[in-house]
């Protein structure tokens, strides 16, 4: 794998805000804060042809981001005004947070793969919602005094309610309004249920969101009402784009690369060793748990470091790995786990 970010990989490593940059002609990458969050920002990437001014992943909703947002526009000679579309990669709040704010401003569409529905805020009551949350916490063998961490409250829900809805999707094969035609989707679920990628061959980028990162492992999660077998899709997704290896990857963290392919095998090699270790821990258990086997897996932070969102991500990610292996068949047998607590 080739580094061509490198100002972005410097600032990565400093962990600062890297700058602005116009990435390939009429294209810039645009970091926008993420606040209380390690991945400390979001790459938003703006899209300039003609009259076509496209938004894509605009990032966190907070007054910095908001700066940081109109400071990258700006470098492109365009102002919010001038947005004609707004596109989200997926339904995450660091993706599509700004969407709303950025289509009352501009009067822009905002842009969604069309398998991603609301599938986490798909609720009408916020409180039964966070009580069924909790309830699953408990069969995935969550410690009493952990739950309210790793479930989801009732602000956190109605946080997700409050993210734009689409108003118009757009699926695999498909050409991007306010691109000049010149971005195709890419269909590829696995960290969420519709997440996409954009294949731009005039420029040679492939924009891959959260699917595909130089470094970090992209978390795919078992969520209630969200894919029934996530890793499953994931992988499957991975194998569809290492067609694209000629084109230079644009992520939504940390920076630029040239090798999508070797990524793209690396990340299923990652993937499966994973849920190898999963498997070996399954059978050395007497009584394993979602929990009981997320502890035991190693973590780059370590376990015990783990709270809030990390915790749940750390525990949903481990149920996806649980899930795979039951739907693999006999093959990979998981007993010992009732049903109850890997079914999302």
């Amino acid at each position: 794998m080739e580094i061509t970010g490198i100002a972005q990989r410097e600032a990565w490593l400093k962990k600062v805000i890297p700058p602005v940059e116009c990435v390939a002609v009429g294209l810039w990458s645009v970091p926008v804060v993420f606040p209380r969050n390690p991945m400390r920002y979001t790459l938003a990437y703006v899209l300039v042809d003609g009259d076509d001014c496209l938004v894509i992943d605009p990032g966190f909703d907070s007054p910095q981001g908001r700066l940081d947002l109109q400071a990258g526009l700006g470098a492109a000679g365009v102002g919010v005004k001038n947005v004609t579309g707004i596109l989200a990669t997926h339904f995450h709040t660091d993706h599509l947070g700004m969407a709303r704010w950025l289509r009352q401003m501009s009067g822009a569409e905002v842009i969604l793969g069309r398998a991603e529905k609301r599938y986490i805020s798909a609720f009408e009551d916020p409180a039964d919602e966070s009580a069924a949350d909790r309830g699953r916490m408990r069969t995935w063998g969550v410690p009493e005094d952990r739950i309210h961490e790793a479930a989801l409250d009732v602000a956190g829900l109605m946080h997700l309610k409050r993210l734009a809805d689409a108003d118009l999707r757009v699926g695999d094969g498909d050409l991007v309004p306010a691109s000049a035609n010149k971005l195709t989707v890419v269909e590829t679920p696995g960290h969420t249920p519709g997440h996409i990628c954009l294949r731009d061959e005039s420029r040679g980028v492939f924009i891959s969101g959260d699917h595909v990162l130089p470094r970090i492992s992209p978390n795919v999660s078992l969520e209630m009402r969200g894919d029934t077998d996530p890793l499953r899709s994931c992988l499957e997704s991975l194998e569809r784009i290492e067609m694209d290896d000629d084109f230079e990857v644009l992520p939504a963290h940390e920076y630029r690369f040239n090798g999508l392919a070797q990524r793209a095998r690396e990340l299923k090699s990652l993937a499966l060793g994973r849920s190898a270790e999963v498997l070996a821990l399954i059978q050395a258990q007497q009584n394993p748990t979602v929990w009981s086997v997320a502890e035991s897996l190693r973590w780059s932070r370590g376990f015990q470091s783990l709270g809030g969102l990390q915790l749940r991500l750390a525990l949903s990610e481990t149920a996806a790995h649980l899930q795979y292996l039951r739907t693999a068949g006999s093959k990979h047998d998981v007993e010992g786990l009732p049903q109850h607590q890997v079914v999302g």
